[in-house]
């Protein structure tokens, strides 16, 4: 029993040494390539479910699962909630992966009255910033997250 724990405790360090070598252990934060397209499923109360997709790519040495996280979404510069990751996403090593991912905001008090006057903007700047949490077989780190982008607000209806 002592010798299958050592055995298994060297060959976790033995890739440990490996891996660290060829600097695969150096971490990348994954960026965004585009793609990006959302669609609200659902609104209840403050909490609305939503449906993004987007290209991701992956400049890492191996593949990595981004975690559910929490983020702070800001809408036009403004703080209007959280938004959860609601399942893990894995991404492929060295690749572009396209993503579909189930998010829910949850809203903060009178911010739904806001987004219904952002939708007829036709374009709005949504932000979102927090640390996701990226874990690669037993390694986890939190990833800075601080990314703005314009998008359309046709988005906004319902079913989409």
């Amino acid at each position: 029993m002592i010798m299958k724990k050592f055995l298994s405790l060297g060959f976790a360090l033995t890739l440990l040494l490996a891996l660290s070598s060829c600097g695969c252990l150096d971490f990348n934060t994954p960026e965004m390539r585009g793609g990006e397209d959302f669609s609200i499923n659902k609104i209840d109360g403050n909490k609305i479910d939503m449906n993004v997709k987007a290209n991701i790519y992956n400049d890492n040495c191996f593949g990595v699962k981004i975690k559910p996280s929490d983020l702070e979404l800001f809408v036009e510069g403004e703080s209007v909630g959280t938004v959860r990751l609601n399942k893990k996403v894995k991404l492929k090593k060295r690749k572009e992966t396209p993503i579909d991912a189930n998010l829910t905001a949850t809203l903060n008090d009178g911010a739904l009255m806001k987004m219904m006057g952002y939708a007829t903007q036709g374009e709005v700047e949504v932000r979102l910033k927090g640390k996701a949490k990226g874990g690669v077989f037993i390694f986890s780190k939190k990833i800075e997250i601080d990314e703005k982008k314009k998008i359309s607000t046709s988005g906004f209806g319902l079913g989409r």
